[in-house]
């Protein structure tokens, strides 16, 4: 008799991998909505980027001072 495996005539068989159930459940949504979440999360990421790559256009004008500098806390403690 074969060496047997304990437990392994009881075991369930596997559903469908991640990967299979998610190409399904995109197959099922029409194209047109394919499309817009397509274009929705492309630009998304185009506004991450953007954000991330571009500078400021302009630096913070000189006579707007910073709040903790003119708080009420720091004008009464002589900060």
């Amino acid at each position: 008799m074969p060496a047997s495996v304990p437990g392994a005539r009881h075991r369930k068989p596997r559903g469908p991998s991640a990967l299979r159930a998610g190409a399904a459940a995109l197959a099922s949504v029409p194209p047109g909505r394919r499309l817009a979440a397509g274009l929705g999360l492309a630009s998304v990421l185009a506004a991450t980027v953007l954000t991330a790559a571009v500078d400021p256009a302009a630096p913070v004008a000189p006579d707007r001072v910073p709040a903790r500098e003119t708080s009420t806390f720091a004008q009464v403690s002589g900060d």
